[in-house]
C-alpha cells in the first residue's frame, strides 16, 4: 500500500467518525473534539494533494501554479532545518548594492 493510499485510507476513517459523531454537541469538550477532526480532515486533504503532486512531479509533470512551488519550497525547508526553533524561510536576503552603503539600516547591519 502507498503512502497516498493510507493517507485515503485515514481520511475515509475520519470522514466515517464525523458521520457518526453527534452534529449538535451535548458538552463543549464533544464540541471541541468534532472541530478538531475537522481541522484533521482537511490536513489529510492537503497531504493527500501533495503526495499526488510530488508523485506526478516525479512522473515529469512541471509544477501547475506558484503556490505548488511555494508549498513545496516551504516542505524542503522544514525537512532540512527540522528539529529547529527558527521560523521556516527559504527567502534570501539580497545583496547591498553599492550604492544603498550610505543607508542606515546597512550601516546598522554591518556593526
Amino acid at each position: 500500500m502507498t503512502k497516498t493510499e493510507q493517507l485515503m485510507q485515514e481520511r475515509d476513517d475520519l470522514k466515517a467518525k464525523l458521520a457518526n459523531a453527534p452534529k449538535a454537541a451535548a458538552s463543549e469538550r464533544e464540541a471541541s473534539d468534532r472541530k478538531m477532526m475537522e481541522q484533521e480532515l482537511l490536513a489529510l486533504e492537503q497531504r493527500i494533494g501533495r503526495e499526488e503532486t510530488a508523485r506526478s512531479d516525479a512522473a515529469g509533470r512541471k509544477p501547475g501554479s506558484l503556490t505548488e512551488v511555494v508549498d513545496r519550497k516551504l516542505d524542503a525547508a522544514l525537512k532540512d532545518s527540522f528539529p529547529g526553533s527558527d521560523p521556516v524561510s527559504f527567502i534570501e536576503a539580497t545583496p547591498v548594492k553599492p550604492g544603498d552603503e550610505s543607508l542606515s539600516e546597512v550601516k546598522a547591519g554591518k556593526r
